[in-house]
């Protein structure tokens, strides 16, 4: 079962593991692109460039998908989350993407990869040692993050939350942090000047909108199914939290600091663009899969991953 394979690096789940990002991503091959909103006109043209072939398309998605999903499960594996290597943090990344249809080629999936890649830094922040590096190195990812994707614009405050938890008060540390965020919107800004000599770069047609959420009766079963999953995970994770060292649990903040702040950019990007941006699917991939990994019994969680699965393609089917 899923979850007997991923939970230990075999050579079965090395080899397995790309293919499956493959086969999540398959209906690119087969449904038409959506238009969805993007802030700037690069963007826009960006993912047009890239969405004209379906071919390109996939691979894009597949390549940047499995990226993302390997350096997560290296953040669960290094950085004690977990006593073993695994691949399943990046299974329960890739199925939660697929439950919001976000696995295509996107700004928004460009920016969770550089998020991925920024907690990595952030999760090496130690009482003992000068942060200076590792935070300047994770505000700069946020940044770019926040480049493609504007409305995660609250999260590039995590980096400050993590010196909060981890640190006294250092100027240096917190100037650096500064710096890093502010060097990719330097150079989106003074790049674009440079080259058009404007500085209205929003894309053309860009307007505020507020619809309605349509549930059918089969995406309401995905969503329920996801709640509860949700919460049990974190009372789930709550628990193991007791049995940990200071460090687990310091990083522990730092993820549910994550997911606050990730519900604010989803409910905006929402409400005024009409656009879903799932960045919370990053901390709470990582709950979700401490929990099952834990789990005296892979049953229960096979068959939830199980029923997981069968929901998604559910929804793809109707």
């Amino acid at each position: 079962m899923l979850v007997n394979l991923y939970k230990t690096k075999t050579p079965g789940a090395v080899f397995s593991f790309p293919i499956l990002m493959g086969l999540l991503a398959l209906p690119i091959l087969f449904v038409e692109n959506t238009d969805s909103p993007n802030f700037y006109s690069w963007q826009q043209e960006l993912v047009t460039l890239v969405s004209s072939s379906h071919i390109i398309h996939y691979f894009s998605a597949v390549l940047l998908l499995y990226i993302s999903a390997i350096q997560l499960n290296r953040v669960v594996n290094v950085y004690g989350f977990y006593s073993k290597n695994t691949y399943l943090p990046g299974l329960i990344y890739a199925i939660t993407l697929a439950s919001f249809d976000q696995i295509h080629f996107s700004a928004a999936l460009l920016a969770y990869a550089f998020l991925i890649f920024g907690i990595g830094y952030l999760f090496r922040i130690t009482r003992q040692d000068s942060a200076s590096e590792s935070v300047f190195m994770a505000a700069l990812l946020f940044g770019i993050a926040t480049v493609f994707s504007p409305f995660l614009l609250p999260i590039i405050v995590l980096p400050w939350f993590s010196l909060v938890v981890f640190r006294y008060f250092v100027w240096r540390e917190w100037f650096m942090l500064l710096i890093g965020f502010s060097i990719p919107w330097g150079y989106h800004y003074g790049v674009y000047f440079a080259v058009t000599g404007e500085w209205n770069i929003l894309a053309e047609g860009f307007a505020l909108v507020n619809s309605e959420i349509e549930f059918s009766i089969e995406k309401a079963s995905l969503m329920t199914f996801m709640a509860l999953l949700v919460i049990y995970s974190i009372w789930k994770f709550l628990v193991i939290l007791n049995t940990q060292l200071l460090v687990f649990k310091k990083r522990s903040r730092l993820l549910f600091h994550f997911i606050w702040l990730t519900i604010i950019t989803l409910v905006f990007a929402w409400y005024f663009q009409d656009v879903w941006i799932i960045a919370a699917a990053i901390p709470l991939t990582i709950i979700i899969s401490v929990q099952i990994l834990n789990a005296t019994q892979s049953l229960y969680s096979n068959l939830m991953l199980t029923a997981w699965i069968a929901l998604i393609v559910w929804n793809l089917i109707l």
